[in-house]
């Protein structure tokens, strides 16, 4: 008994430990039996995060779980080294769904992902730090019993806040690595400018290391936290004490022009410095301005599941935005599979499974004809030759059709319900 009892406490280890929670999924359905049902989970899961697609940040999207239409999908996008990746879940009321989300780092489209952080299924934020500038991947996987309704938010958030407070638009005048002292050094921060006397606050909590008054920086102040130290420079008047702890906001002293900033109008130097690494860019991470950096996504309003093309040629691009490189183009008419709803774009896949993003105002509602089957056709609930049949066509029926998706024509059968016809890629029954 205590052998068993060993083993079992070892397992539920692995699977909460050194499993990330999409693995423990996956092995959670292992043991109950439905290896065919985990298999494809994870097969879905590998093929999403082998073709990402590319967005710009922040980006949101509204998505509606059905049975049926639970596929993964995988964003990709870049950011500089210590800048922060938010993902946000947003489910509604009487949603009932599980949803695994994995961020993986890779130094580019071909290097292997690696994964660097997950968020439990119950949980509904992740707030991770890129450790290197290069691509990152998100990949959302609904549970296989997923249903409801769920809002999907990826953003960079600064990650430290303004370090002066002042609203000014161009509060800051002088950026990271410009030459200094006729080019013999780099300047190691950004200079802040404000009237003398605006309060300079911390940028992140931590320790006060050292104040201090030398002929470069003038009046300093030195805050150890967050495996940096920050420097702020050039101060007028020091608030703060060495040992002091402070926090986020916290007034440390008031801009000057002390140092070798005498001829200078009043300004902050700042800067940040990353253990062992030396001085990064603090631009990225604080913003140009004080601000809210809280991100609203935008209302939407959730598209039908098929819709076709209403112009004479469509572009579905790479990503939600027409800087992104063209797809594939669309005709009209041509069927589409929403996926999601990205403001005032749709996330769709096409009749040959190529997936991408289509202006929304492109689309339109599937309008009807009369066709003529030519043979005699299986019915089938989805566009997919394994999903449930649910009857048949027989040739020479004239029935209503929506459109073709791939090698399946959609028909509305005797009775009002639409069906799935599986036909030979030039064989599309007539239309009359």
């Amino acid at each position: 008994m205590l052998i068993v009892l060993l083993g079992a406490a070892a397992l539920y280890v692995k699977d909460r430990i050194l499993l990330s929670p999409h693995d423990a999924y996956y092995s959670a359905l292992l043991r109950e039996n439905l290896k065919t049902i985990a298999e494809r989970w994870r097969m879905d899961a590998q093929e999403s995060l082998a073709s990402p697609l590319p967005i710009s940040l922040p980006y949101s999207e509204r998505r509606l779980l059905e049975a049926d239409y639970l596929q993964p999908v995988t964003f990709a996008f870049d950011l500089k080294m210590d800048e922060l990746i938010q993902v946000t879940i947003f489910p509604s009321i009487n949603t009932h769904a599980d949803v695994f989300v994995d961020v993986f780092y890779s130094r580019d489209a071909l290097t292997e992902p690696i994964r660097i952080g997950s968020m439990d299924a119950e949980e509904q934020q992740l707030r991770i730090a890129a450790e290197y500038t290069g691509r990152y991947l998100v990949r959302i996987q609904p549970a296989h019993s997923a249903r409801g309704l769920m809002d999907i938010a990826i953003t960079s958030p600064l990650r430290y806040g303004f370090p002066v407070d002042t609203a000014r638009e161009n509060a800051v005048q002088s950026l990271f690595g410009t030459d200094r002292d006729g080019g013999a050094r780099k300047h190691e921060g950004i200079d802040i400018f404000a009237p003398r006397g605006t309060p300079v606050i911390a940028a992140e909590a931590g320790q006060v290391m050292r104040v201090g008054d030398t002929p470069r920086g003038g009046k300093n102040v030195w805050v150890g936290g967050d495996q940096r130290s920050f420097y702020y420079a050039h101060l007028d008047s020091i608030a703060v004490s060495p040992g002091d702890h402070v926090i986020r906001g916290q007034v440390l002293g008031t801009v000057g022009n002390t140092g070798n900033a005498v001829t200078t109008n009043p300004h902050l130097h700042f800067g940040i410095y990353k253990f062992a690494q030396g001085a990064v860019d603090p631009l990225p991470l604080v913003g140009r301005k004080k601000s809210v950096t809280i991100y609203t996504s935008p209302p939407v309003e959730l598209a039908p599941r098929w819709l076709s093309i209403t112009t004479d040629k469509a572009n579905l691009r790479s990503g939600n935005s027409l800087k992104t490189s063209v797809a594939t183009a669309l005709m009209r008419a041509e069927l589409l599979q929403v996926d999601s709803v990205a403001g005032d774009w749709l996330r769709v896949t096409t009749g040959n499974g190529t997936k991408g993003f289509i202006a929304r105002h492109l689309t339109e509602m599937p309008s009807e004809s009369i066709v003529t089957l030519t043979e005699n056709y299986v019915a089938f609930y989805l566009p997919d030759d394994t999903a449930p049949v649910v009857g048949n066509f027989s040739a020479g029926d004239k029935l209503p059709t929506l459109g073709r998706f791939g090698s399946f024509v959609w028909i509305k059968m005797p009775g009002g319900v639409y069906a799935w016809a599986k036909v030979a890629p030039q064989a599309t029954p007539t239309l009359d």
